[in-house]
């Protein structure tokens, strides 16, 4: 009966909306058949959804919203308040919601949770017997690892003194030691430096039994036995340092969660990524698996990878990218984006760029000229896209593999070596392509190219793997300013 309504109400809802995604009363079947049946489902969606698929999911949760749990991303959480929401109250439908943990709502009204929000609710035991829905469920891990991320500052080394002024010289000790070794390892103004977990452990060693339960102490110390990764943020202007905390593993927090709750996972990029590879191995299963939207049936993207391109590696790469960015750059009319992680070779790109064309271009802001030139690295773009227009093109001047300089990039390849497994095929590449969707998802169907200036795109073997994630394109073997 679920479906039939469901249905019904989705009709409806786009007699005042307009259809931009033909799968969505087959999706809102199945989540309605998920929630009255109590299934595990996971929903592949094509990449030409978009935010499309929003009222294939909230119709039914307007309708049926027993022990439901809806979590969410920053990001997916202002779609929903600011646009699907409004847009429901307007077509006379009531999601029936609380924003956060809310004891005394019992069964009656869904919550909607940042991942924030799940990892204390889980914690304090708040989601036994409850559906829960994770949309974009492909990022999960790494809104899970930030979301549980530790940051300790210098003041709060100052609090830990205070609190326990008994412990204040051995305290102060290993605070100087660190403070040494780091500023002595530094070789630049920003540096991020390693710190071994063996640190934390001798500071709760000394402290024993009289533990700080003033946070973030309480939870850093909580890390002592389990697989995680700090290292120290410089600041060599104040002389001081933020002590940084992440999961290795942040899955593992939830597992229990995940292999004792029905599950509602949707997806838009392809299963090769980490996190399914994760959950394969916490032997997560699905009862029901579909896969919604063809790849041929999308609008193709623009796709400029010029043949006989040097590798990075190579003396000639950094001009033939600045050349090509020159290029690129000339005669457009509407932004450019160029994406680049690594920071010294962004702010080098920038300087250049500068040189020729001024003030056209800029350095991660989202105050720019029409034919602005925004250099920025990937997840600046991916967190600020909904704030800058449509742009003419994006530029990857090199593929955006996650950079070894990252100490949670190093610590994790280091632990797949130890276990003898494939760091570069099962970790990098993945969570590559899972960079790449993200970066060009919003961008899909609007008429802009995006070129690729790294030569390992057409001779390395994993090269065909990216083509593939990018499906559908097509290809511009040549481009002229106009």
């Amino acid at each position: 009966m679920l479906e039939v309504d469901s249905h019904k109400h989705l009709k409806k809802y786009y007699q005042n909306n307009l259809v931009l995604w033909p799968h969505n009363l087959t999706l809102t079947r199945l989540i309605s058949r998920s929630l009255s049946r109590k299934d595990n489902t996971f929903i592949q969606l094509s990449s030409d959804s978009r935010n499309f698929w929003w009222p294939g999911l909230l119709i039914p949760l307007c309708l049926y919203n027993n022990n439901i749990v809806l979590i969410l991303s920053e990001k997916q959480r202002r779609q929903l308040f600011e646009v699907e929401l409004p847009k429901l109250k307007s077509s006379r439908l009531s999601f029936d919601y609380v924003d956060g943990i809310d004891l005394t709502s019992l069964d009656k009204k869904i919550w909607v949770l940042s991942y924030q929000d799940l990892i204390v609710a889980n914690e304090k035991g708040f989601l036994k017997n409850r559906q829960l829905i994770f949309p974009e469920s492909e990022f999960m891990s790494n809104e899970l690892r930030e979301s549980m991320s530790i940051k300790i500052t210098p003041k709060d080394w100052d609090d830990l003194i205070e609190c326990h002024s008994s412990f204040k010289a051995s305290i102060i000790e290993v605070h100087e030691r660190l403070n040494r070794r780091l500023f002595s390892k530094s070789v630049s103004t920003d540096a991020v430096i390693r710190v071994d977990t063996g640190e934390i452990a001798f500071l709760k060693e000394i402290l024993k039994n009289d533990l700080p339960l003033l946070m973030p102490w309480k939870r850093a110390f909580d890390t002592v036995d389990n697989e995680w990764v700090t290292w120290a943020k410089l600041d060599n202007q104040t002389l001081g340092w933020d002590w940084h905390f992440q999961p290795l593993l942040p899955l593992e927090t939830i597992t229990g969660l995940l292999s004792k709750n029905t599950l509602l996972m949707l997806a838009n990029s392809g299963k090769s990524d980490s996190f399914f590879l994760d959950l394969s191995r916490k032997r997560i299963s699905f009862t029901v698996k579909v896969m919604l939207g063809n790849t041929l049936d999308q609008e193709p993207i623009p796709l400029f990878v010029p043949k006989r391109q040097p590798l990075p590696n190579t003396s000639h790469f950094y001009r033939h990218i600045l050349r090509q960015c020159q290029r690129l750059i000339l005669g457009r009319i509407r932004t450019t984006i160029i994406l680049v992680d690594d920071m010294q070779l962004r702010l080098q790109l920038t300087s250049e760029l500068a040189g020729e064309f001024g003030l056209r271009i800029v350095h991660e802001t989202t105050d720019i000229e029409t034919n602005g030139v925004i250099c920025c690295s990937c997840n600046w773009w991916i967190i600020n896209q909904h704030k800058l227009p449509t742009p003419d093109q994006l530029i990857f001047p090199m593929i955006p593999l996650p950079t070894l300089e990252s100490p949670w990039i190093a610590a994790k390849v280091e632990m797949l070596k130890h276990q003898g497994r494939n760091w570069f095929r099962e970790f990098l590449l993945p969570e590559t392509l899972v960079i790449l969707h993200k970066s060009v998802a919003i961008i899909r169907g609007k008429d802009v190219r995006v070129a690729i200036l790294d030569g390992r795109m057409r001779y390395r073997s994993w090269g065909k793997l990216i083509f593939d994630a990018l499906e559908p394109w097509v290809t511009l073997e040549r481009l002229l300013p106009y």
